[in-house]
């Protein structure tokens, strides 16, 4: 059962039929009259009709498709109780995927037995085949004709729809059928349809299709040979045949694959195609299956052409190509636009019309054959900053066939980092004036008070005593300031001598106790110290410096008061096995949030916050040019600084 008439004006019925007739060759009509004019034209297997559907009278339709068509059956779908013995096989309105299959399965197999039945009774009722006649060879003015009729056909050139039209005018001026249909596998290569015909109504043309598996296809793609309608055994290679109207399917083979099938019907004036007429048609056919392949091939390289062209006409990236004549092959439209450069000037040149050293880059990974891994490069002309890669091109010899390469401008990139960058820059600088000019403020102030009150005030000894001790200690103050920010350049010239580490300990821990290194606030110092002595060779007033600015810290940020800080002096192996000298600093009462530590030696993140906090940043320096090492220990109840210094030999 190979064709399905739906006789039903209901889109939504149609809809839901179609599901289960995908393996039918599918037509419709309005209403019963259409649906009688397709049964005059077309052989019908199966009709599905709308019970109550238009005109209603099931009982009447039935009986004039009888006469129309008498081996066709019928499904009604929810007919009227006087007519349901009028169909073959009844389904409800509101019938199911399932109810709906097994109607088919049983119209088929009532179908296929009535087929089986007829075939048989032909068989007996034929009388046997005459002894063919000697059959006369092509004359001359024949030959010419045909000849001539397919050196037209091949002139067609890669229009198949063309080379299909011709083909059949062919045909038809060299064997004279009454119909023609040449059938081609659809896209997917499941069904095939008819593509090109004479002589058949557009209801079948519209809507047949065979299966590319089973049937006359199946038949012809095996057998590779003719089949003539008179010589065929298989019931449903002989009803797909009569189905096109047909007597004889010519396969056109290319390469042992089955490309199309030409049917053609009966002969204008009656009676059979002879043998030379169906061989000198199998003979042309590969011809043209040949043709038709080739054409086949000819557009999917196309497709797969301008497939390409339209992936790199959008790419983002550029892209240039070279082969082994170091020609450029491709340069896409975002090549053009990057480079200012018009693909019709620069396709099929030398590779050194490109900008230096694209060209270059291209030629070396086109010798060496290594793909060049991403880099940024900046371009000689305009300055243009392109991240670039290159790959060559391989096919089956050793040597590549050509080199691609791809970029991106980073040319706005670059413009905006650097913007970004100098808006940071500038940014920084004036957190940086500000906490500076903070810094010195208070200072100044007392500074600048005192000496608009000292000549009225000299001679009061409390008054210079009181002065002497409060700018002295703002001055030292203003000269922290700027030792702090002079460490954050450069460490200076420093003077390395031998010196025991107590030593240093001692004049800082005098310092702070007599004021001199005051943070504002009391800090309680604790030392620890060893019997021998400790010798590095260091600068020991930067030395001293260092130590007071990890001991300013740790006061600073001590909550309670005093700050307490422990010291502690000793030598321990390195992870070098040397023994090296170490300085722990140790505070209980300081606390630092994590986040802020972690950007505790960064200079220009501390430096915003306070010159106070600038302070670990500097000892670092100055203690890495000692040839030491600052590290940073933190653990839930204390915050440690430990210093390590080479010592002296």
């Amino acid at each position: 059962m190979k064709t399905v008439l739906l006789v039903t004006p209901d889109e939504r019925l149609r809809a839901r039929l179609g599901r289960a007739l995908a393996a039918y060759s599918v037509f419709v009509a309005q209403n019963d009259g259409d649906a009688l004019k397709t049964l005059r034209l077309i052989e019908i297997d199966l009709v599905i009709r709308e019970g109550a559907g238009p005109g209603h009278g099931l009982e009447a339709f039935v009986s004039r498709l009888k006469e129309v068509a008498p081996e066709a059956l019928t499904i009604a779908i929810e007919p009227a109780l006087d007519e349901v013995d009028a169909a073959d096989f009844v389904v409800p309105g509101g019938f199911g995927q399932r109810e709906l299959e097994a109607a088919l399965r049983r119209a088929a197999e009532k179908h296929r037995l009535a087929r089986e039945l007829a075939t048989l009774r032909s068989r007996a009722a034929s009388p046997p085949p005459a002894p063919s006649a000697a059959e006369a060879p092509w004359d001359g003015a024949t030959l010419a004709r045909i000849l001539t009729e397919f050196t037209r056909v091949f002139a067609a050139g890669f229009d198949l729809s063309r080379l299909l039209d011709m083909f059949l005018d062919a045909i038809g001026r060299l064997v004279r059928p009454v119909r023609m249909a040449l059938l081609l596998p659809d896209p997917n290569g499941e069904d095939y349809r008819i593509r090109a015909h004479r002589g058949l109504p557009p209801q079948l043309v519209d809507s047949l299709r065979l299966s590319a598996t089973t049937g006359l296809s199946r038949w012809l793609a095996t057998q590779g040979r003719p089949a003539r309608v008179q010589d065929l055994a298989d019931a449903e290679v002989t009803r797909e045949l009569t189905l096109l109207q047909g007597v004889v399917a010519i396969p056109l083979l290319a390469n042992g694959e089955l490309v199309a099938m030409l049917v053609i019907g009966q002969p204008v004036m009656g009676g059979q195609y002879d043998r030379r007429e169906t061989e000198t048609l199998f003979d042309l056919a590969a011809h043209v299956a040949t043709a038709i392949r080739n054409i086949a091939l000819h557009e999917q390289l196309r497709r797969e052409m301008e497939f390409n062209e339209r992936i790199l006409a959008h790419m983002s990236s550029g892209v240039i190509t070279i082969g082994r004549d170091h020609r450029v092959g491709t340069l896409n439209r975002r090549a053009e636009e990057i480079l200012e450069l018009a693909a019709q000037t620069v396709l099929g040149q030398d590779l050194r019309v490109l900008p230096s050293p694209l060209g270059d880059m291209l030629f070396g990974t086109l010798s060496s054959g290594h793909a060049l891994a991403r880099s940024e490069i900046q371009l000689a002309l305009r300055g243009r900053w392109l991240e670039v890669s290159t790959y060559p091109i391989y096919g089956d010899e050793p040597t590549p066939l050509g080199a691609v390469l791809v970029f991106e401008d980073l040319t706005a990139q670059k413009e905006l980092a650097n913007q970004k960058r100098q808006a940071e820059q500038l940014q920084l600088l004036t957190r940086v004036v500000a906490r500076i000019a903070d810094e010195i403020k208070n200072p100044l102030v007392s500074i600048n008070t005192f000496m608009e009150l000292i000549e009225e005030r000299f001679d009061d000894p409390d008054f210079r005593k009181h002065f002497s001790a409060v700018v002295g200690r703002d001055v030292r103050r203003l000269v922290q300031v700027f030792e702090k920010l002079a460490g954050l350049v450069s460490e200076g010239e420093l003077n390395f001598v031998p010196v025991d580490v107590h030593t240093v300990i001692d004049e800082l821990v005098a310092a702070i106790e007599l004021g001199d290194d005051t943070i504002g606030k009391p800090v309680q110092l604790e030392v620890a110290r060893e019997t021998t002595p400790q010798v590095v060779k260091v600068d020991p007033a930067q030395l001293r410096k260092a130590f007071s600015y990890l001991v300013r810290y740790l006061g600073h940020n001590s909550p309670v008061e005093p700050a307490k800080v422990s010291i502690s002096v000793g030598r321990h192996p390195d992870g070098d096995g040397d023994a090296g000298v170490r300085v722990l600093f140790t505070s209980r009462t300081a606390a630092v949030a994590p986040d802020k530590l972690q950007r505790l030696f960064d200079p220009v993140q501390m430096v915003q916050e306070s010159l106070i906090d600038v302070g670990p940043a500097v000892s670092q320096r100055l203690i890495e040019a000692f040839g030491g090492r600052l590290r940073l220990r933190q653990s839930r109840h204390e915050l440690a600084f430990l210093v390590t210094l080479p010592a002296a030999p």
